[in-house]
């Protein structure tokens, strides 16, 4: 009985690492990206700042190991951290605001110093098909208005798609927020049987809000509980925030046996 024991946790332990060390092969070991996407900001813009796997390192590391800050020619603006969130796969963020004004009309270039050798702080511009510098063009306007909400959110559907490597699982919400700046939705799960709560600022996908996570990575992971509970506060990217109000919006988490439809 001794023996069949550990030989029962022994194989335990076999398929988790084979396990983990596909993850890893299929999915990437490190990278940060930043919000907003676009090329251009206000003279009022914050940003979030999202590191995935090995770079959730370099975000709580902010200003301590990796300083963090604008620059354009030679003024330099350094970037402070006013929240940082924890995602409960694998990823991390954290919201930064500018120490000081904007000037409108210059180019800024987002640095973080002191990076892994292994890390790469760029992104992917679809245009020209390569990756460039993290840079902004500063325009005249000052955003000072919250997003405008038509109804509060609803539900709309529930995914669930199994890969190789694990599942792609999400709660989709409608997104009612409208705004002359781009949108990011704090979003709050709780699981009402445990009491854990986790907050996370998610990138709407057009009139979409996905709560959950995909192989690879996620703000939300849904365990053996079924029922959970949810909020929205939308914040444009000038930092101005639309809070929520009421009660939360109760949902259950796709399962099997669920009426799902694919993403």
């Amino acid at each position: 009985k001794t023996l069949y024991t550990l030989m029962k946790q022994l194989l335990t332990l076999l398929i988790g690492f084979f396990w983990t060390a596909t993850v890893y092969a299929d999915c990437a070991g490190a990278g940060l990206s930043v919000f907003p996407n676009g090329k251009s900001i206000n003279q009022n813009s914050i940003f979030v700042l999202t590191g995935y796997a090995e770079s959730q390192h370099v975000i709580l590391g902010l200003n301590t190991k990796h300083a963090i800050y604008l620059k354009s020619g030679n003024k330099k603006i350094k970037l402070q951290v006013t929240e940082v969130c924890v995602g409960q796969f694998y990823l991390t963020q954290a919201v930064l605001k500018p120490e000081n004004a904007l000037e409108p009309g210059l180019e800024y270039t987002m640095f973080i110093d002191s990076l892994p050798e292994y890390e790469r702080f760029e992104r992917y511009n679809r245009t020209t098909q390569e990756y460039e510098q993290v840079s902004y063009t500063v325009v005249e306007e000052i955003d000072h208005e919250k997003p405008q909400l038509s109804e509060k959110p609803k539900e709309l559907k529930k995914t669930l798609v199994y890969y190789g490597c694990g599942p792609s699982i999400h709660v989709v919400f409608s997104n009612p927020a409208k705004d002359i700046s781009d949108i990011i939705v704090k979003t709050t799960v709780k699981n009402p049987e445990t009491g854990k709560e986790t907050t996370y600022y998610i990138e709407p996908e057009g009139d979409k809000i996905k709560v959950g996570h995909g192989m690879c990575s996620g703000a939300f992971v849904f365990d053996e509980s079924k029922h959970y509970e949810v909020e929205f506060s939308f914040m444009d990217s000038a930092g101005n925030l639309t809070a929520w109000t009421g009660d939360r919006i109760m949902f259950t988490k796709p399962t099997e046996q669920t009426d799902y439809k694919d993403e």
